[in-house]
């Protein structure tokens, strides 16, 4: 197409108008270095940690969910965020391309080079672009802010204006955030109306919108001059709002795609061990400088979305704990002593932890930290990779092993762990109990463990606790029938640990987790299966930090697996609604819920009847992160937020894959009295009875 068909760029600004851009171009690099490092020197206060392993796959994952934007829009209001994104973007990379074709032209031309190609098919269809972006911006930036000003969803809610800071960033809130993209925008428009009526372009352009809006500034005697100093005020503007990227709620838009980079590549949930308890001075966090630089990094990224509370149990049931609020408050905490923290550092190279406030008094609040159930839905919601759980229980941690304070009716579990190896305290001799009469082999008692093919590891639960007996038996039952060679620890199986680790007491988790590794490297089993989602995490997940490294199986998995290999044949019709309630520790920290769903689905008659909050959008039972092993002080009680979500589908049967899940619901079935209308079944327990197997001594 003919070169005419563009347009001169720059024509009607004069020289002084251009040199005072410049001049504001080079004030901006210089503001984004000097808010660079101050955050650079703010997040290296942080402790040591290696996040800098497979960088080729950690910038695809950046790459994915900075740009692609997938974690953002999963929400059903996500696409107000989306639309203005896109909007932006398209627009800077507009403007960039309009540089390209202006000032960076003039430059290779000193060297004989012409780069332009701001003409012909690309121009029209340019136009067109811009203009879309436009309108992108703008609904997207109105629909936001009615949004947050007007509808006001709690998601958005702020904590308490005593732990904000009273700085810039605050005063500003998002209304400037807002206000500033709106005028962007809108006067970007109105210069695209205005530029037609100053110099009208000899061709049909393709500013679909352009066009309408310089009808309306022709009949109000727009020309040259209007153009002229709208450019001016719309670039100011502009320049105003790339200022702001650095002291508003804007500079997530820089820091997002830095803490994604740096995620945890770990299976969610799997927490870092304290590396040296010999030497180390204390144990845990009680100040902000003890957190990683991942961490502190962390708060700076926060984008105040609440996507983190939208299916937080603590939230919904009206405890203190709100994911959104502890971040925001830790990066509020950290910014009352960055001043102190940088001197301390510049000074003599290391801050003196002994010297700022205590964390967990000024911000946290105990019954903050031990609400959280560890469900992990935090992490699951968040779009910039927050890692909420190691947070607060690092806090925990501190709180255990430094001053012993934790709530009181973790006491007895604690101590049950410490003395027989299970929280109930029972006779660990008598752990094997429930299979007697079973002719269930022990490791210890076999001359050739090679013919062993599978050792079933049950649990505490599955070992004193009445109810989920019933599940161990009818799952040694269902292996019986399927072949499966497989023989159980008996009293040298003890807790994995689990509810010691999740509630702070990381030396008791290490005592037990290093005679379990011991034990098991002793046997070295092909593989472990196991009817307990928090077994099965922390042996698959968190013993390699402690030298252990197994296949691990759930019971879901393994029975999906006999029964794609013909080796189990579900044959006993079962007519019945079920509902499957996703264990967290499987759905969302180890991404695992089909094997449950198609082994339900292979019993004939069954009807699976889904909630919304099902496989990694699963809501926590209650018991999660020691939460079995202490009482709901405040609001309503978890377990039965979670029986009100699962009832709506309607279920006869409520199927469950994990022991503390299978009393978490029967108690909530039994305080509403409807054990007659509704039963819990594990999935072993339905499987058995489908396949006929027999559950007689």
């Amino acid at each position: 197409m003919n070169q005419e068909v563009t347009r001169p760029i720059l024509w009607n600004v004069p020289a002084s108008f251009q040199v005072l851009l410049y001049g504001l171009l080079l004030a901006l690099a210089a503001f984004y270095v000097y808010s660079a490092i101050r955050w650079y020197k703010l997040i290296r206060l942080g402790a040591s940690e290696n996040r800098f392993d497979r960088p080729l796959f950690r910038f695809f994952l950046a790459l994915r969910d900075a740009v692609g934007q997938g974690n953002v829009i999963r929400e059903s209001w996500g696409w107000m965020h989306y639309v203005m994104y896109v909007g932006f973007i398209g627009l800077l990379i507009g403007t960039t391309i309009v540089a390209i074709n202006s000032d960076v032209r003039a430059f290779f031309r000193l060297f004989g080079f012409d780069l332009y190609f701001y003409f012909g098919d690309f121009y029209l269809l340019f136009k067109v672009a811009m203009d879309t972006f436009f309108i992108f911006l703008i609904v997207g930036t109105f629909a936001a802010a009615a949004r947050r000003f007007f509808i006001r969803p709690q998601v958005l809610t702020q904590p308490a204006k005593e732990k904000l800071n009273e700085n810039l960033e605050n005063a500003l809130g998002y209304w400037f955030a807002a206000l500033m993209l709106a005028l962007v925008a809108l006067t970007g428009l109105m210069l695209e109306g205005a530029r037609i009526n100053a110099n009208p372009p000899p061709f049909t352009e393709f500013a679909y919108l352009g066009r309408q809006l310089a009808r309306a500034e022709k009949a109000l005697g727009a020309g040259p001059t209007f153009h002229r100093y709208l450019w001016l005020v719309h670039m100011l503007l502009v320049y105003l709002l790339l200022f702001s990227f650095a002291f508003s709620k804007l500079r997530h838009i820089f820091l997002a795609p830095v803490n994604l980079y740096f995620r945890n590549l770990q299976p969610r949930g799997r927490l870092a061990p304290i590396k040296d308890f010999e030497n180390a001075e204390t144990f845990g966090i009680s100040r902000v400088e003890q957190y990683t630089w991942k961490q502190l990094l962390d708060m700076a990224s926060c984008l105040e979305c609440g996507r983190c509370t939208i299916n937080c149990p603590t939230v919904a049931t009206g405890k203190a704990l709100n994911p959104k609020h502890l971040i925001i408050s830790q990066r509020e905490h950290l910014l009352r002593q960055a001043p102190a923290l940088l001197a301390a550092a510049s000074s003599n190279g290391s801050t003196d932890a002994s010297e700022s406030e205590d964390m967990i008094t000024q911000v946290a609040t105990e019954p903050v930290i031990w609400g959280c159930t560890t469900c992990g839905w935090c992490e699951e919601g968040c779009p910039v990779g927050i890692e909420h759980i190691q947070r607060i229980v690092d806090m925990r941690r501190h709180l255990v092993l430094m001053e012993s304070k934790f709530p009181q009716e973790a006491t007895s579990a604690f101590r049950g762990i410490e003395v027989q190896g299970n929280p109930w305290g029972l006779d660990q001799a008598k752990r094997a109990d429930w299979a007697k009469g079973l002719d269930i082999p022990i490791m210890a008692d076999l001359e050739k463990l090679e013919e062993i093919d599978v050792l079933y590891w049950v649990g505490c639960a599955g070992s004193y606790d009445e109810r989920n007996q019933k599940v161990s038996r009818a799952f040694a039952a269902v292996l019986k029938q399927a072949g499966v060679r497989f023989a159980i620890l008996g009293p040298e199986e003890t807790c994995t640990g689990d509810p010691a680790r999740r509630l702070g007491n990381e030396y008791l988790y290490a005592t037990v987790a290093a005679q379990n590794v011991e034990t098991l490297n002793r046997y070295k089993p092909r593989r472990i299966v196991t009817t307990c989602p928090h077994c099965f995490h922390n042996l698959k997940n968190e013993y390699p930090d402690f030298g252990g490294n197994f296949e691990v199986v759930h019971e879901a998995e393994f029975l999906d697996e006999l029964i794609n290999s013909g080796r189990l044949r579900p044959s006993t019709e079962m007519r019945s609604r079920i509902t499957y309630h996703d264990p967290c520790y499987m759905a969302r920290h180890n991404g695992k819920w089909q094997g449950a769903r198609r082994a339900l689905g292979s019993i004939p008659g069954v009807t699976l009847n889904e909630v919304d909050q099902c496989r990694h959008r699963t809501f926590c039972c209650g018991a999660g992160g020691g939460g079995f092993w202490k009482e709901e002080h405040e609001g309503t009680r978890i377990n039965q937020k979670r029986f009100e979500q699962l009832s709506q589908a309607n279920p006869e049967t409520l199927a469950v894959g994990c022991p503390f899940c299978m009393t978490m619901m029967e108690d909530a079935v039994k305080s509403r009295s409807l054990e007659d209308n509704m039963a819990v079944r594990d999935l072993a327990e339905l499987i058995c009875q489908s396949c006929g197997a027999s559950l007689t001594k």
